[in-house]
């Protein structure tokens, strides 16, 4: 009876580490899936107006925007939200007497087109190698854009017709390393808002 307990012990005990095994080697095997990743990006873009829109609002039909946004990533899936300030041409520049604040002396000032924006978007991704990824997404942009007197706080102002829009947004993106890409991306608004499109080149640094 003895010996039968000693060997029932032993093979307990090695069902026991056997199964340990099993698990620990199942555990090993499992896919953990696609990883999660964040960037940061710097982005220079230029913008298209309608011209029946600029005309009206007398402005260029075109401008220049710098941005900042964050971008992430997992698997298929992708996002990006940011913002973006203009450069735009005022073509029906007025002008308005002001008074400074710090000195009472006052200044024939000229006025200038105010613009900045917000957009977010989502959508799906397809790496075609290591570095080089392809895209869809679809967003919502937000505009505010005004013509006024730059550091004025109780002068004239005007809106310009360039309302908040949705937009398709293809995209393609080189990675250089782990941590910095470059991507190229295109902006095709719904065209009944004033925006017609934009192309933005955008540089990122991932964590």
């Amino acid at each position: 009876m003895h010996n039968y307990k000693n060997e029932l012990g032993k093979i307990c005990a090695g069902i026991a580490l056997a199964a340990m095994a099993s698990v620990a080697g199942a555990q090993q095997g499992i896919d953990t899936g696609p990883v999660y990743r964040g960037s940061w990006t710097a982005s220079g873009e230029v913008i298209n107006f309608d011209p029946a829109v600029a005309a009206y609002d007398g402005i260029s039909d075109s401008g220049f925007g710098l941005g900042v946004g964050y971008a992430g990533e997992k698997g298929l899936f992708n996002f990006s939200v940011g913002a973006t300030f203009y450069f735009i041409d005022d073509e029906n520049k007025f002008t308005q007497r002001v008074e400074s604040d710090w000195s009472g002396d006052t200044s024939t000032e000229k006025s200038s087109i105010d613009a900045g924006s917000l957009y977010i978007d989502a959508g799906f991704q397809y790496p075609l190698s290591e570095s080089f990824t392809i895209g869809l997404n679809g967003g919502y942009r937000y505009f505010d854009i005004s013509r006024t007197i730059s550091n004025c706080r109780d002068c004239y102002s005007e809106g310009v017709r360039i309302d908040s829009d949705t937009y398709l947004k293809p995209f393609a993106r080189l990675d250089f390393n782990e941590r910095f890409s470059g991507d190229l991306a295109y902006f095709s608004y719904s065209g009944d808002k004033g925006a017609d499109d934009s192309l933005q080149f955008g540089m990122n640094f991932s964590f």
